[in-house]
């Protein structure tokens, strides 16, 4: 089966548990620490759930919601990890990326580094560009996401992950839902769904169980 990534929103620790109760059918969990509304006890909410958990916690100007200073909001990330998170993801304009890239990696964290544009369609040529830039940071897994404006515009994301399997990319908007999906299957390493409808985190992810329920259709 592809894998599949189910984004919580992380509102409050309660509400973060029982949304990863409900997230059985997902390979691994994102835990979007920037939607905070409380302090959340991070080891509660690893100790909530076997399946392999990113702690993201993402600034405004890529599409979350984290107002803090850049210390503290890194800070919190280090934190996960310690608490037992398998996976960060950093955006690609996190300052000192490389150093903390680094230094989570000694911690034992895999780390995505991500890369977001939520307004331009993406060709192969700025996704190579994009891939051969993020390599330098030492990552273990480049995730390039670009908007869509028609059904063709999935096309390079789909090559994307033809050609650096075990990455990830895929198109944002109504239109990329076909690069959501198809994802996994050209060779990326997961996609992204939401828990339910209604509780989208990004235009164009699928729910969680018909997501699953595709993709198992696919490989019967």
């Amino acid at each position: 089966m592809p894998r599949i990534c189910v984004a919580v929103k992380a509102v409050t620790v309660d509400q973060t548990i029982e949304s990863i109760v409900r997230s059985e059918l997902a390979d691994l969990i994102e835990i979007r620490l920037d939607y905070r509304r409380e302090p959340l006890n991070l080891n509660a909410i690893r100790v909530s759930t076997s399946k392999p958990l990113i702690a993201t916690n993402r600034r405004k100007d890529q599409g979350g919601r984290a107002e803090e200073p850049e210390s503290d909001r890194v800070q919190l990330l280090r934190d996960a990890v310690e608490t037992g998170f398998e996976y960060v993801d950093l955006a690609s304009n996190t300052e000192g990326l490389e150093k903390i890239v680094s230094e989570l990696q000694k911690r034992r964290a895999k780390v995505i580094v991500s890369y977001h544009d939520f307004e331009h369609p993406l060709d192969i040529h700025q996704l190579e560009s994009r891939h051969s830039e993020l390599t330098k940071t030492g990552c273990d897994i480049i995730k390039i996401i670009g908007w869509t404006d028609c059904y063709d515009d999935n096309l390079p994301y789909l090559e994307y992950n033809k050609r650096h399997p075990g990455n990830v990319s895929f198109g944002m908007g109504e239109k990329g839902t076909t690069s959501r999906i198809l994802a996994p299957l050209s060779g990326a390493a997961y996609t992204y769904a939401s828990l339910e409808s209604g509780l989208e985190l990004a235009p164009g992810q699928t729910p969680l169980k018909a997501l699953w329920e595709t993709y198992r259709r696919i490989t019967l």
